[in-house]
């Protein structure tokens, strides 16, 4: 028999002893910010093979659960604290901390204790993907066999009640998986409301069995050469030999996704489109159709006849079914850009209104109203797009607002509960920055920062005001998202930024403290191999005119944490040879500018380029003789000169646009100058209304009264130009022989579109 000498049993527990006392903890950051968080000088709690989770009660159950698939481990669970483990993870329900609502917990880590407490499950859940975010990176991605968390202490409340995410569903399928993947990341945020954006025009995608139509017709889409789904409507039926695209979830997949949900603390809000944005239900059901005065149907321009009981009773049958799958408050009816014309045509509605003294408007809160009372008879409440305001909406119906920032108090005022997802802001479709390295996207411009420092409650809102904001919300709508890599790219890492929008109190915002944090957070994506947008990378290259010296200064940005190395003579950077950034610089001539960011060493994204063009009107007087529309004033006429381009974003802020008018606009130069160019810098999309100009014509003049025309040029593309949403840039240049000026006038014609508003967009306009 061998025996084991005590002191060299002593040895081995001294060393075990002191491994565990070298095992790291991570610093204590977690997004969104905790109310509360209080770090103790104390040993921290390592995770021993013998921890033990203790409980009281069944409903504690999903957060248990979420900490096991943390933990990659199956730590013991007890019923009985009495039991006294020497390691323990405590979940406890405190009624005494309602005050921090139900999703609020303390979280107490000691040495051999973490203690959870909550007023609800909810708050036990929320605990736990704080713990989440204390342990490393790498438990993302497989199980470690070392884990310890440090001694601290975090009081925590959500701002608002709702805080959500939607998904479009119908311009592009996504599959169930990747579904139930989104409903992680929410929950792993702390956001609870999934908005499940079902239906649209495009494609039905949830199985109604009343009516099998709508899926065996509206789930399949033709696919056309050189067309993208969602930009055609025609349907794929059954013997169609062309490929087809789409798809729908099953009753029975939606139950499993619901249930999925609850135990993650999510509730999804199901929308279910009307009265318009349902082109594909006139196809399975042209009967819905309005009808003129001769019994002919109008055309499918997705909206229900309003006069049609059928309608009626086709909604009904598919909400029953709905409310049978989704136990949600609330239901989603769409609501939003309804167009009336059909209504004005329809011998039935026109009818309608004439009976009941209605407007086009007052007809379409008769449709909502309807359902209003409809799903209030079933225990349910009524959501909708903020255009269901028009009209006389029903006093109990609930707004989703998505307008701009400067809207929100008058939607507030209507006098109706809100949920704000302000288009200008968090609407995760729009551009993450302004390179031209980033994929299609809808048009506006979302980046990190932005959002982050989004603030939802207007200053000048009273406390009954502020009391209508349910919340906030982030919509993700999916024309330039056609697959579950580009939906988690345009998610991320904005979905941090709603995060603390949405859960942390607007007085402890701070965008250094987020951008560090946002350093782990990556790491964590990166584990977890999350497809996040590097946008928040990319060297932004500012430029900003000086009038008086013409010299340009030059800032170099990145939203998150990176080192930015330059050059100026067109060769690629390199951390070896290029200049390192670290202050502003000035330029007296014109030269491209290319900037990299490096993290740890590693390039993060592609080279960003901008070309330094300074010609001979920067900083010159400029008159508008076209008013440019709406949102799309730039910095009025002096956008034309202050050597600032646009780039490939005509929703950027730095373009004019002008609406169905010619442009014109005059330059003075201040003084004579010898010329012999004009350039003017253009965008297309016409599938957004923005076209290249029919022609360009360039007049000088000495006293700026009497004009001598140079050059002209037309611009002979024909009457039918495609639409697509494929975005051009494009200098327009007029050579001419020298001659000495000091006034330039400069006149574009649009491009004349039958039966369509057409903008010109200019950003400047070079003189040379």
């Amino acid at each position: 028999m061998i025996t084991t000498k005590p002191f060299f049993i002593l040895a081995i527990m001294l060393l075990l002893y002191g491994c565990q006392e070298e095992i790291k903890t991570q610093p204590v950051q977690v997004i969104p910010e905790p109310l509360s968080i209080q770090t103790e000088d104390q040993p921290a709690f390592v995770f021993m093979e013998k921890t033990t989770i203790v409980i009281n009660d069944s409903t504690m159950l999903p957060a248990v659960s979420l900490l096991q698939e943390i933990l990659h481990k199956e730590l013991a669970v007890a019923w009985d604290k009495n039991s006294q483990p020497k390691s323990a993870i405590v979940f406890e329900y405190d009624a005494g901390l309602d005050s921090l609502s139900q999703e609020g917990y303390q979280l107490q880590i000691a040495k051999n204790e973490i203690g959870i407490r909550s007023a609800g499950p909810q708050g036990l859940f929320y605990a736990v993907q704080t713990l989440r975010q204390l342990l490393p990176e790498e438990l993302e991605a497989e199980a470690l066999q070392q884990l310890a968390v440090p001694a601290a202490n975090i009081i925590d409340s959500p701002r608002f009640g709702w805080r959500g995410v939607h998904l479009d569903v119908s311009r592009h399928f996504m599959p169930l998986d990747f579904v139930k993947k989104y409903i992680d990341y929410l929950a792993m945020h702390k956001l609870n409301v999934f908005h499940w954006h079902l239906v649209d025009g495009i494609g039905w995608r949830i199985e109604i069995k009343s009516h099998p139509e709508l899926t065996d017709i509206g789930a399949w889409r033709v696919v056309k050469e050189g067309k993208k789904p969602w930009q055609d409507y025609e349907v794929w039926k059954a013997g169609d030999s062309r490929p087809k695209y789409g798809g729908y979830y099953t009753q029975q997949e939606i139950k499993e996704l619901v249930a999925y949900a609850k135990e993650r603390q999510i509730t999804v809000l199901p929308e279910i489109e009307l009265p318009g944005h349902s082109e594909v239900v006139m196809q399975c059901y042209p009967d819905l159709l309005c009808k003129d005065k001769h019994g002919k149907s109008l055309k499918n321009i997705g909206v229900y006849c309003a006069s049609n009981q059928d309608s009626y009773q086709l909604l009904e049958d598919v909400l029953d079914e709905v409310l049978e799958l989704f136990p949600s408050e609330y239901i989603h009816i769409g609501g939003d850009e309804v167009g009336k014309s059909n209504w004005k045509a329809c011998a039935q509605c026109q009818a309608t209104m004439k009976k009941n003294g209605y407007t086009p408007h007052e007809l379409q809160s008769h449709f909502v109203n309807h359902f209003d009372e409809y799903l209030k008879s079933k225990d349910r409440k009524l959501i909708g797009w903020h255009e269901i305001l028009e009209g006389e909406l029903s006093p109990s119906a609930t707004i989703m607002y998505w307008g701009g920032e400067a809207g929100v108090t008058a939607s507030l005022e209507k006098g109706h509960p809100t949920v704000l997802t302000t288009g200008s802001i968090l609407y995760f479709d729009h551009y993450q920055s302004l390179s031209k390295n980033e994929p299609k996207a809808f048009g506006g411009y979302a980046p990190l920062k932005k959002v982050y420092n989004y603030e939802p409650i207007p200053a000048e809102a009273d406390a009954e005001t502020r009391a209508r904001i349910l919340g906030v919300q982030a919509n993700l709508w999916t024309e330039y998202m056609p697959d579950e890599n580009q939906v988690e790219y345009m998610l991320f890492p904005r979905i941090a930024a709603l995060a603390e929008i949405a859960w942390q109190a607007p007085n402890k915002k701070d965008w250094t403290q987020f951008r560090n944090k946002m350093d782990r957070m990556i790491e964590r994506y990166n584990a977890m191999d999350v497809n996040y947008a590097p946008s928040a990378y990319r060297p932004e290259i500012k430029f900003q005119l000086d009038k008086e010296s013409k010299k340009l200064n030059v800032e170099l940005e990145t939203e998150l944490n990176a080192e930015i190395y330059y050059t100026l003579d067109g060769s690629e950077p390199d951390q070896q040879t290029a200049i390192h950034y670290t202050q502003p610089f000035t330029l007296e001539q014109s030269t491209p500018v290319k900037a990299i960011a490096l993290k740890d060493g590693n390039k993060m994204v592609s080279t960003e380029t901008k070309d330094a063009i300074l010609h001979k009107a920067c900083g010159a007087d400029v008159t508008l003789d076209s008013e440019p529309y709406g949102n799309y004033k730039a910095q009025g006429g002096y956008t034309l000169v202050d050597a600032d381009f646009g780039g490939d974003k005509w929703g950027n802020g730095k373009w004019l646009g002008i609406l169905s008018r010619d442009f014109s606009a005059t330059i003075n130069l201040k003084e004579a100058a010898t010329i012999s160019k004009v350039a003017m810098s253009c965008i297309e999309e016409t599938g957004a209304g923005i076209y290249f100009p029919a022609g360009m014509e360039v007049a000088v003049s000495t006293d700026g009264k009497n004009f001598k025309t140079l050059k002209s040029w037309e611009n002979k593309r024909g009457a039918s130009i495609p639409k697509t949403p494929d975005i051009q840039t494009e200098t327009f240049v007029l050579n001419f022989d020298p001659i000495e000026c000091q006034y330039i006038r400069v006149k574009a014609p649009y491009q004349r579109v039958k039966n369509q508003g057409v903008f010109i967009f200019i950003d400047e306009i070079i003189v040379e």
